[in-house]
């Protein structure tokens, strides 16, 4: 039996695209992940996708729970690029 090494082009180095690269990197799988950008942290950081300071009254008890939610998951995948700043 030929043992062949699974090979997966994976098109974006956003936010879905790095971790389903992160994912199969960690399940041996050759992963090649292509961006478009210079740089996979061109955009945004993550810190800024949310609700906002002041969308935060106006959107569901259950909405900020769901925010929470994918915060705190999102976290646990990546926990290195968490950036400590103290809030004065």
């Amino acid at each position: 039996m030929i043992d062949k090494k699974v090979k997966i082009a994976i098109i974006g180095g956003g936010v879905a695209g790095a971790t389903t690269a992160l994912y199969l990197g960690k399940r041996e799988v050759d992963v090649t992940l292509f961006e478009k950008e210079p740089s996979l942290v061109s955009g945004p950081p993550f810190c800024h996708l949310h609700a906002g300071g002041n969308l935060y009254r106006e959107i569901s008890d259950e909405q900020c729970l769901k925010l929470l939610k994918q915060s705190i998951d999102f976290l646990r995948f990546y926990p290195f690029v968490v950036d400590y700043r103290p809030t004065v």
